[in-house]
């Protein structure tokens, strides 16, 4: 369906840009006709535009053996380019992510300092996050779409590939957003949590990474 729709439109534009230059000299109309038909395959199969960050949030959360706790951000650079057609999600062809580490923070700020030391913040004072390819499908809303990604995750100066579940959701405001949770082990990128209070107060290796992020034109 389609497929017949593209051709039917690009016929019609074929034609109507072929009777409007008619009176050109035969080289001239040949050129412009092949331009013409060049325009109606792009228009119709739509391109690439080039998003930023809006608005969202990352939360970086783990547990100690005497109690859990909870960074947050909203520090976040996001970049992306995405291909809408009759605005809906068609394909992912770049999305870029970076979070500057001291700005991960919660109320302890005595925690947030070893923390901070503990992703080696200097000199790995970002994290990054390159995507590399998805499979996008379906999902329960049609402005929804569950993305199967993997991409390259880099912490403290090691990179790694990871996979995770993505949700993307069209806004009707033109904002899209990606939400999606994700664990990791620290040692997986040479990070090993610290001791604190002499010892006594030990961090667990794994920590789970939860996100929205909202990007825009």
């Amino acid at each position: 369906m389609l497929v017949y729709a593209f051709d039917n439109y690009a016929h019609i534009k074929f034609y109507r840009m072929k009777k409007y230059i008619h009176s050109f000299p035969f080289k001239l109309r040949y050129i412009c006709l092949i331009i013409s038909l060049l325009i109606s395959v792009e228009f119709a199969l739509g391109q690439q535009q080039v998003y930023r960050f809006h608005s969202g949030l990352i939360e970086v959360s783990g547990f100690t053996n005497a109690y859990n706790w909870k960074m947050k951000t909203d520090s976040v650079d996001c970049r992306a380019q995405l291909t809408l057609i009759n605005k809906q999600l068609k394909a992912i062809n770049s999305l870029s992510l970076t979070v500057p580490v001291n700005k991960l923070s919660s109320p302890n700020t005595y925690m947030d300092r070893i923390a901070h030391r503990t992703l080696k913040s200097y000199p790995f004072d970002k994290i990054y996050f390159h995507y590399v390819n998805s499979e996008l499908l379906p999902w329960d809303d049609k402005d929804q779409y569950l993305v199967k990604a993997s991409g390259n995750l880099t912490i403290a100066g090691i990179t790694q590939i990871i996979k995770m579940d993505l949700i993307a959701t069209v806004i009707h405001d033109g904002v899209i957003t990606f939400a999606g949770s994700h664990k990791l082990k620290l040692s997986t990128f040479h990070v090993i949590p610290k001791k604190s209070l002499m010892g006594t107060l030990k961090t667990s290796d794994e920590v789970t990474v939860n996100f929205v992020v909202g990007v825009k034109q």
